[in-house]
């Protein structure tokens, strides 16, 4: 009994409408069929950077395991680029976490967790 309309249905496998929540999703360009995900449901992976200070700031990724390391390595001229890529991954929840990352670039180290898309694990999957 109940069950999902076909209507509905027909929205969800052609990617019109989250297949999680049933918001509608913006027309997408790639024209690929199939059920997606709004922004909000999307599954996210959790991984650490740790950033120091060494002819140029260099950033590291792990696994959320802290154990594998990921093959992509960035360095930076200015630490504000390392609060850029924290901005855009998610790791600034609030005020304590800005300060937390400021800290840890006056003493010259310092980590973060990330909360990334797929696409952006992705690239960071990528050599």
């Amino acid at each position: 009994m109940g069950g999902e309309r076909q209507s509905t249905t027909r929205q969800r496998l052609a990617g019109e409408i989250c297949c999680a929540c049933k918001v509608r999703l913006k027309p997408d360009t790639s024209q690929k069929t199939g059920e997606r995900y709004c922004d909000r449901c999307a599954p996210k992976h959790r991984v650490y950077m740790h950033f120091m200070l060494n002819q140029g700031w260099m950033c590291q990724f792990l696994e959320s395991d802290l154990k594998t390391p990921l093959p992509r390595k960035f360095t930076f001229a200015t630490p504000d680029k390392i609060l850029q890529l924290v901005e855009r991954a998610g790791g600034l929840k609030d005020l304590a976490d800005r300060q937390a990352i400021e800290h840890g670039i006056e003493i010259g180290r310092g980590g973060v967790y990330l909360t990334l898309t797929p696409e952006q694990y992705a690239k960071l999957k990528r050599r």
